[in-house]
């Protein structure tokens, strides 16, 4: 989760419309939504009845109940309905938030993540605080020796998984690791049987397309690897093989702190990143690669019972998103629909497809360039749309209070 600082502060308190709040253009509208949008500005929330932007921040909870941010030394918590602020506490001095547990009780303080790890000097030591933004909890301060970047709180946020990028000071790859919050010791996560990871046997990954999303119980986190170079997972390096995979998801269990690989078939991971999307379900974990028009579905929890299934190619971005009776896909310029593994179109794309949430009864909120449409989920019919200048990604919809 990578935005910037907060705005539309008067006064350090964010107010609806406070402080000359822009409306912001719109041509049509739906009115009882909220969406919230990276932007070039931070993580916008629009009200699109109203057009007015309610608050900027930097992230948003797992439920999108709160926003967080720093305020100068100020790390405050605002209201992620209505941007009002509801608490702020005076951390040690950091740069930016960089992620939130699933409790909303810690978050992460660091420097912003390079856009691209392997193009800058690396950097031997790593600072991290942990904060309470209730301020309940004292911040820790916690200087590493190594590379290392923050990626999810374990849910009893006793731990935070972490990626290290190895060699720390001219980065070719990484592996996940854990740190522990009680006495600072960074270690290997378990292997899915839950057991300690062998000495040597810790996976070195490298690959484009890092796209993460949770399980609906919040209990894992799924991230999609694509375009490694025949990567070997630490099963393969403990039982001896020489040949791995291009593309793959690594499941990480944020309740038993273990990890597991469930390996992609070729040609995942070789064509473009953007072209790859990752949507979960109550029942499966869905995979698409809209370049070679294959799609993977794996049954939830266990993983080991999966579908391939050929869909439609296209070229440019890919987003899918779940819902309780289907699986939408905007790929390209076309909008399509998967039902019991059946493909259906649903018309084409209004644009450039950025970001695909759901809306209200079988509705969905497609981000394009500078804005976000309402659409038919059935039949791609436009039904409103919303001006969001800087919109880089649309991430949520929800009704508005």
């Amino acid at each position: 989760m990578r935005r910037r600082d907060f705005l539309g502060i008067c006064g350090g308190v964010a107010l609806i419309g406070a402080c000359g709040a822009p409306e912001a253009p719109r041509t049509t509208t739906t009115p009882g939504q909220l969406l919230y949008a990276d932007t070039k500005s931070g993580l916008s929330v629009i009200n699109t009845g109203t057009g007015l932007s309610l608050a900027a921040a930097t992230i948003a909870d797992p439920r999108w109940n709160h926003l967080y941010t720093l305020s100068g030394r100020h790390l405050l918590t605002l209201d992620g309905t209505t941007g009002r602020e509801l608490a702020r506490t005076t951390p040690p001095e950091a740069t930016t938030v960089r992620t939130v547990s699933n409790s909303g009780r810690r978050v992460v303080l660091a420097d912003p993540s390079p856009s691209n790890p392997y193009d800058a000097p690396g950097r031997t030591q790593t600072r991290l605080v942990i904060a309470d933004p209730t301020g309940e909890w004292p911040a820790k301060t916690y200087t590493l020796k190594g590379n290392y970047e923050p990626d999810a709180f374990s849910n009893d946020d006793g731990f935070l998984f972490v990626v290290d990028y190895l060699p720390a000071d001219a980065p070719e790859g990484y592996r996940v690791r854990m740190l522990n919050l009680t006495d600072g010791s960074v270690s290997p996560v378990l292997t899915r049987t839950k057991q300690v990871v062998p000495a040597g046997a810790e996976e070195i990954m490298r690959g484009d397309g890092r796209l993460g999303v949770p399980s609906p119980l919040g209990d894992r986190l799924y991230t999609l690897y694509t375009h490694q170079p025949d990567h070997l997972h630490t099963r393969d390096l403990v039982a001896g093989r020489s040949t791995g995979v291009h593309a793959f998801v690594h499941v990480l269990s944020l309740t038993e702190h273990w990890a597991y690989c469930l390996d992609l078939p070729e040609p995942f991971g070789h064509g473009p990143a953007e072209g790859h999307a990752i949507t979960v379900s109550d029942s499966a974990l869905h995979v698409f690669d809209t370049a070679s028009g294959r799609a993977i579905h794996a049954e939830a929890p266990d993983l080991t019972n999966t579908t391939e299934q050929a869909i439609p190619k296209s070229t440019g971005p890919a987003f899918a998103v779940a819902a309780s009776d289907a699986v939408h896909l905007a790929a390209g310029g076309t909008l399509f629909t998967v039902v019991d593994r059946e493909v259906r179109r649903a018309g084409p794309t209004p644009g450039t497809p950025r970001g695909l949430a759901l809306g209200p009864a079988g509705t969905l909120w497609m981000g394009i360039p500078d804005g976000a449409v309402h659409l038919d989920a059935g039949t791609g019919r436009e039904l409103a749309r919303v001006t969001i200048p800087g919109l880089i990604t649309l991430r949520h919809a929800q009704p508005a209070v």
